[in-house]
């Protein structure tokens, strides 16, 4: 046997060797798995149960840590290579994207639970979590975790959300988001100063963001605070969706950083408008208005636009609320009313020819105003933010109808990184 040929058994021989232990160890590896999993979940599930704070908060995000799933991911890269699924690597990309994305929140924001908040804690935190990364700086995410019935909290702890703003207890953010829709806002109407908190969000420029239920906040504030809001996306009912629309995502900046917002509604009559119209814009959920008709928490400004929407009503019980607002005098002293989207309304049940389109036609011939239609505003899954109680300016163009807003506070594009909103 010569020289070359001992070399080439040893090698082999190594090789071999080499090979059981790898083998060896990975029946050991494999085996370990599944309490390693466990001991993974055991993690996962006391992290979710701990109480939601600031501070924790912070550690469930990239700004204190791996991210919002970096717990599984974290563990999975502990396992032996071939026991990572595509769904943890899948994971681990995202939470380094966020780390290598991201910006470092400075605008000072406040959530705020009028009515509900969302049930299911990861989308609670993923909405948290990409309002941060977009640049927000969340002050109060424990809100998140109450609940009282049917609310987001005991009507006092919903109160104190806005009434502890009105008095100065606590400072003033520059963004109040609401945490979602539903109902309860009403409740907490006689219980805030609306004229204190108007001053105090007028003096910081602060804009409070939110649809649905929480027309009955953005209502009172305009009636009583004479302080404009923002038709726009909430934290659950939007940014923690597992994919949130893009355009809404970017309409909600738009309209937070342009003080000059535009919206085209196309295909309107424009004989309707003889010439421009400037007016406050009010409204929101047509339920919701109509509910505060003749309280003094409804607004009615001289020359004023009303825009109106809804979801799931029949058309009759859409005319049902409309005439509410009509017989009240709510109507009386406006200029023009915009409608929005009127998602889910069906057919009539007793004939189905009573659609939407006759309902506009006799809210036309009752209250003797213009009435347009389609401003892509509702509760649908693309929808365009802009101002309520600011200045809007209705003119003709070439395809239709367009809105011009001004007069509302703003915040700079260049604090905000939008994709953090949908990524």
């Amino acid at each position: 046997m010569n020289k070359n040929t001992i070399l080439v058994t040893v090698d082999q021989s190594v090789q071999q060797h080499t090979a059981k232990r790898l083998k060896k160890q990975a029946v050991q590896d494999q085996a370990q798995i599944p309490a390693k999993l466990k001991a993974v979940d055991t993690h996962a599930k006391s992290v979710q149960t701990a109480p939601l704070n600031r501070r924790r908060f912070l550690e469930m995000t990239a700004l204190g840590g791996l991210g919002l799933f970096s717990y599984h991911a974290k563990a999975a890269l502990t396992l032996p290579q071939g026991a990572l699924t595509t769904q943890s690597l899948d994971i681990e990309d995202i939470s380094t994207h966020n780390r290598l994305s991201c910006i470092t929140p400075t605008i000072s924001t406040r959530i705020f639970a009028s009515s509900n908040t969302g049930v299911d804690e990861a989308r609670n935190v993923l909405g948290l979590q990409r309002l941060t990364c977009a640049g927000f700086d969340i002050k109060n995410p424990e809100v998140l975790r109450r609940r009282y019935l049917r609310f987001g909290g005991t009507d006092q702890q919903r109160i104190s959300d806005l009434q502890n703003m009105a008095t100065g207890a606590i400072e003033v953010p520059k963004l109040l988001l609401a945490a979602r829709g539903g109902y309860g806002a009403m409740r907490l109407l006689e219980q805030v100063n609306w004229q204190s908190l108007g001053d105090q969000m007028r003096e910081k420029g602060t804009i409070l963001a939110g649809f649905s239920d929480v027309t009955a906040v953005q209502c009172a504030l305009l009636a009583q605070g004479k302080m404009s809001s923002l038709a726009a996306p909430m934290l659950y009912s939007e940014f923690g969706k597992k994919q949130p629309d893009v355009v809404s995502c970017q309409g909600f900046i738009d309209a937070i950083t342009q003080p000059k917002l535009k919206i085209s509604l196309p295909q309107q009559d424009i004989s309707m408008l003889k010439a421009p119209m400037t007016g406050t814009l009010w409204g929101g959920n047509l339920s919701v208005v109509s509910a505060l008709a003749g309280s003094p928490y409804i607004p009615n400004p001289e020359g004023g636009i009303v825009f109106l929407e809804d979801v799931g009503e029949q058309p009759y019980q859409v005319e049902r609320m409309l005439y509410s607002l009509y017989l009240s005098g709510a109507f009386k002293r406006q200029q023009a009313i915009v409608l929005g989207v009127f998602s889910g309304t069906g057919q009539d049940s007793y004939d189905a020819r009573y659609d939407m389109s006759l309902v506009v036609k006799q809210l036309k011939q009752i209250t003797h105003l213009p009435v347009f239609t389609g401003l892509p505003f509702g509760h649908v899954a693309r929808k365009q933010s802009f101002p309520l109680g600011a200045q809007c300016q209705l003119s003709a163009s070439d395809t239709g109808i367009e809105l011009e807003f001004s007069g509302y506070p703003t915040i700079a594009g260049e604090l905000i990184y939008p994709e953090g909103l949908w990524r």
